[in-house]
């Protein structure tokens, strides 16, 4: 059986022997997309903070929506163009589908689907992290065999009303709509020759050259410009391309590359440490008040077992940051303080005030609530422990033990804290609730 190799401080997946259906985590990359996807969000009426965007590690060039107002977007889409444009596009697209109503108007059968996608994606990132990869990779391959189930229930009326929201948010953002015309025609002529080698964009139903011909006639006469939007973005998603490209292709290959950066990664990917935080402390050189930077030279750092480094590199990443992007930071920062094993209170208590901090942020994070359950155990806060530990189980589907600690929290924080029971018994509602959703799946 091959090894997984389980990145949780940047990368969340396993290895190519799934790599198709595993769920990568890096805050770089999600600020990056949120930066494309929140204002068509917000150009659509929609609330930018209540939608979750993850990036499956993919290599088709594929996104899908799920579950209400999650957006999938798989690493080959991102990949494939080097501008913002088709990707915009894409996400444009997708909200369509969210605005539309499209999921809650499926059939029964489609909406249980996507549930059950969606929970075998979360439950199996849980799972990878509570240090059962292969359980979480089993999950995980069922969940995207559902999602390719789920594709079939969209309809070629769904994907034309999509198109034409899309159109309709890109108009408010002034922003063209040739990235999504230039990705269809790019489906459209793939298809000829590899009708079976490629996934479609949203899509298990032909791409339709009405379909691209509706959109240029919608968009014909506009002269906006995307060269405005993209000089903001197209910085960022150089440097997303090459992280990317660093931690996914052959690392042998990418030491002929002369870009430090990528060479860093791939000299960390081949165990060769010393080489690769010399070329990374160049890179940090040139941009001293970057904080991914950092957050990276902590990840080389703890994973190489050179603890200490990693608590000062993500000191650092964390006061870079803003604290929108430093939610995953925060988790790594409070990891590597209590994987030292220090009985420092003040230690302690500093990486419990990472983590509590982090919630807002991270609040469907499972390794969060397992370190934070360390944190308050060390601190000899048993109440607090348990009620993590609580959470933890609930996010990775462990009902019977979310019970289980929430009741004996709730019982220590009798004495003391009444808001910490109120907690306790929203979590024992919850996992009865979850327990419905999956006898009802």
């Amino acid at each position: 059986m091959k090894k997984h190799f389980i990145f949780i401080l940047f990368f969340l997946f396993a290895s190519k022997s799934f790599a198709d259906a595993s769920l990568i985590r890096d805050a770089e990359t999600e600020k990056f997309l949120h930066q494309l996807a929140d204002p068509i969000f917000t150009a659509a009426g929609l609330n930018p903070h209540n939608i979750k965007i993850y990036i499956v590690n993919d290599d088709s060039i594929n996104a899908f929506v799920s579950g209400g107002q999650n957006v999938f977007i798989n690493t080959g889409l991102i990949r494939k163009f080097k501008t913002p444009d088709a990707l915009i596009g894409v996400i444009a697209h997708e909200t369509g589908h969210i605005t539309a109503g499209h999921l809650a108007r499926s059939s029964e059968g489609a909406e249980q689907a996507e549930g059950a996608m969606l929970l075998s994606y979360l439950l199996g990132i849980g799972a990878v992290v509570a240090g059962a990869p292969d359980a979480g990779t089993a999950l995980i391959m069922g969940g995207n065999q559902t999602a390719q189930r789920m594709y079939m229930k969209f309809t070629r009326t769904q994907e034309e009303a999509a198109d034409q929201h899309a159109i309709a948010y890109l108009d408010k953002m002034k922003y063209p709509a040739t990235g999504l015309i230039n990705l269809l025609e790019f489906f459209e002529t793939e298809m000829i020759g590899y009708k079976n080698q490629i996934d479609e964009y949203l899509m298990s139903h032909p791409i339709s050259r009405k379909r691209i011909e509706v959109i240029k006639e919608r968009t014909a006469g506009k002269n906006f410009s995307d060269k405005k939007i993209n000089q903001k973005l197209q910085q960022p998603m150089d440097r997303v391309l090459a992280k990317l490209e660093g931690f996914i292709e052959n690392p042998d290959s990418l030491l002929l590359n002369q870009d430090p950066y990528i060479r860093s990664i791939a000299l960390f990917r081949k165990g060769k440490i010393d080489e690769s935080l010399k070329l990374l402390d160049l890179v940090i050189e040139q941009s001293p008040s970057d904080g991914f930077l950092f957050e990276l030279k902590g990840q080389i750092l703890f994973e190489s077992g050179r603890i200490q480094g990693s608590v000062l590199a993500y000191n650092q990443a964390v006061k870079l940051l803003s604290l929108q992007d430093n939610g995953v930071a925060k988790v790594a920062f409070a990891l590597a303080i209590l994987s030292l094993k220090t009985s420092d209170q003040d230690l302690i208590k500093l990486a419990i005030k990472q983590l509590e901090q982090a919630k807002k942020f991270e609040e469907g994070n499972p390794l969060l609530f397992r370190q934070l359950a360390n944190g308050y155990s060390r601190a000899h806060d048993e109440p607090r422990s348990l009620l993590a530990l609580a959470e933890f189980n609930l996010l990775i589907g462990d009902k019977e033990k979310c019970r289980k600690f929430a009741k004996e929290a709730k019982e220590k924080f009798k004495k003391s804290d009444k808001s910490e029971t109120i907690r306790a018994d929203d979590l024992l509602e919850l996992a009865k609730e979850k327990e419905g959703e999956v006898a009802h799946q």
